[in-house]
């Protein structure tokens, strides 16, 4: 009987790791905030839901929360914000302002040197 076979397992049982996000790609970005229960209230709202990229200054989500219940087409209340990977989500109604518009809004109320950047927008859940 061999037993190069259970050696065998045993060797990559060890070597193997487990998978960690790293956070770099879109999809661990999106990953950080994504709430199927935000996303699925958006599509029923013909809302957009938007991913973005945070970087520059300490993400403060207190702070993008006030400046998101301030921006016109915004839901404040499906703001969701992630320390790592520093990202935030938000729906927004494309009937008052556009994904982008709305991105930049909050850019231009968040700290100086804080860069926010789409990743992704999902429309129609």
């Amino acid at each position: 009987m061999s037993r190069v076979g259970p050696t065998l397992a045993l060797l990559i049982a060890i070597a193997a790791t487990p998978a960690h996000a790293c956070g770099a790609c879109d999809e661990d970005k999106i990953a950080a905030t994504y709430d199927h229960g935000i996303v699925t209230r958006a599509a029923a709202r013909r809302q957009v839901m938007v991913f973005c990229d945070v970087q520059g200054a300490a993400l403060d989500a207190a702070r993008l929360r006030r400046i998101a219940e301030r921006t016109s087409g915004v839901d404040p209340t499906s703001l969701r914000t992630s320390a790592q990977p520093a990202t935030l989500s938000f729906a927004v109604d494309p009937r008052k302002r556009s994904a982008q518009s709305a991105a930049t809004a909050l850019q231009r109320a968040a700290p100086a040197g804080t860069r926010i950047t789409i990743v992704r927008i999902l429309a129609n859940g």
